[in-house]
C-alpha cells in the first residue's frame, strides 16, 4: 500500500460516524415532539378541565365566566405560540417551557382554592394539559451537529 493510500485510510476512519445504539436528540426530532405537545396543549383548553356540580368546564368556560382564572388564556396563546416556533425551526427552548408550567401554576391556584378534591373533579382536557406541560417542560434541547476535524 502506498503512503497516500494508508493516509488517505487514516483520514476516512477517523471522519467516520460513531455508531451509538441510542439515537440522537435531532433536531428535527425534538421539533415533532414539541409540535405534538403544543397541539396538544392548546387543544386541551377546549376540552373539559374540570367536572363542577355535573357540569363540564373548558379552560375557554373557566376563562370567560371566573374573574379570578382570567390569565388561564395564556396556555392556548402560548402554547400556538409555542408550535408555530416549532414548525418554523426556531428555537422555542425558553418558551415552550414557559407554557409548559402554564397548566401546573393553574392547578396549584385551583387546588390553593378548591382543595385536594380538586383531582376527583379534574377531567380529560385537564390531564392533557397537564401531560402536554410536562412534555414541553422535559423534552431536552436537539443537540447541535458537532463537526469533527
Amino acid at each position: 500500500m502506498s503512503e497516500s493510500d494508508q493516509l488517505e485510510e487514516k483520514v476516512v476512519s477517523t471522519t467516520a460516524e460513531p455508531t451509538s445504539a441510542t439515537p440522537a436528540c435531532t433536531p428535527q426530532t425534538n421539533r415533532t415532539f414539541i409540535s405534538i405537545a403544543a397541539a396538544a396543549l392548546c387543544i386541551s383548553f377546549f376540552m373539559p378541565w374540570v367536572n363542577i356540580l355535573g357540569a363540564n368546564v373548558s379552560g375557554m368556560d373557566i376563562q370567560k365566566n371566573f374573574s379570578s382564572y382570567r390569565l388561564v388564556w395564556l396556555v392556548p396563546v402560548l402554547a400556538l405560540i409555542t408550535l408555530l416556533l416549532a414548525i418554523a425551526g426556531q428555537n422555542t427552548n425558553v418558551i415552550r417551557r414557559i407554557a409548559g408550567i402554564c397548566p401546573f401554576i393553574i392547578l396549584a391556584y385551583a387546588l390553593s382554592q378548591m382543595g385536594s378534591d380538586l383531582f376527583q373533579a379534574v377531567g380529560a382536557g385537564g390531564w392533557l394539559a397537564l401531560i402536554g406541560g410536562v412534555a414541553l417542560i422535559c423534552i431536552p434541547n436537539a443537540r447541535k451537529p458537532t463537526i469533527s476535524s
